[in-house]
């Protein structure tokens, strides 16, 4: 398995300051970095590469054509049970969703060219590796139950609660050694990075990292999308009863569908 032409990265949609985040793993090197939105300061940030064979972009991306005010099949999932206080993502159908779904698109649009056409799994991006990474939900799922009962972190700072007790538990190297990412520097860096961007968009790296390797968990539907977790296995027992119990609380008849192992 090739790890070595993945990039991931962290929307962000602030006019003023570096709030994208920007992780790469391709000719040997791994790396981040911070930049602006604009395509110009963008591709700056952004190694040289004939392709990457999966790009994971932090943002709610929905299919061509999809209605502005759709409520996602993936994100309600994600909202009720214990993901509630733990790792829900934000709806993208209706006031500061809406300008990250927008965001997300003008990414996706900004770097299709860089993507493989062949798509690693369920994919809205029409002839292009792009896939959604949802960081929270990401690191959410693989920390034990245990550890939410320890403290809580205040809303804007929930991200890096939830990295910092990844880092705590030992998650990251289980992850890594389940898809046979044997490469320390990636361990290394993930553990060092202090930057609340660049963290994000190495969590969009270790998404595509999963897409790669044919072990992710894609949870969605076709109308709305799919957000790209980490292997099922890995999951903490809390998160697969909570992903089950929203499951059967849908009253939505639209199916789910899982990445292709």
């Amino acid at each position: 398995m090739s790890f070595d032409s993945l990039l991931g990265i962290d929307v962000g949609f602030s006019q003023s300051r570096p709030t994208t985040g920007i992780a790469w793993s391709l000719a040997g090197a791994v790396d981040a970095a911070k930049t602006y939105t604009d395509w110009e300061r963008r591709k700056q940030k952004i190694p040289p590469a004939t392709t990457f064979s999966v790009i994971a972009i932090d943002g709610p991306l929905t299919p061509p054509g999809a209605p502005d005010d759709l409520a996602r099949l993936c994100e309600r999932l994600f909202i009720r049970g214990a993901f509630q206080t733990r790792c829900k993502p934000g709806l993208s159908h209706h006031g500061y969703g809406r300008l990250l779904r927008k965001a997300a698109a003008e990414t996706a649009a900004q770097v299709a060219h860089l993507a493989a056409a062949a798509p690693v799994g369920p994919s809205v991006i029409p002839g292009a590796a792009i896939i959604e990474a949802f960081p929270n939900a990401f690191l959410g799922v693989l920390i034990a139950d245990e550890r939410f009962a320890l403290s809580k972190a205040a809303k804007r700072k929930k991200f890096d609660w939830l990295y910092d007790h990844a880092l705590e538990s030992g998650v990251f190297a289980e992850l890594l050694k389940f898809i046979g990412w044997n490469d320390e520097r990636v361990l290394e860096r993930v553990t060092d990075e202090r930057d609340h961007e660049r963290r994000a968009a190495w969590i969009c790296l270790l998404t595509a990292a999963c897409a790669a390797a044919g072990k992710a968990e894609a949870v969605g539907d076709e109308a709305g999308g799919w957000i790209w977790l980490p292997p099922a296995e890995l999951w903490a027992d809390w998160a697969r009863r909570a992903l089950a119990e929203s499951r059967a609380a849908q009253t939505c008849s639209r199916p789910l569908a899982r990445a292709a192992r």
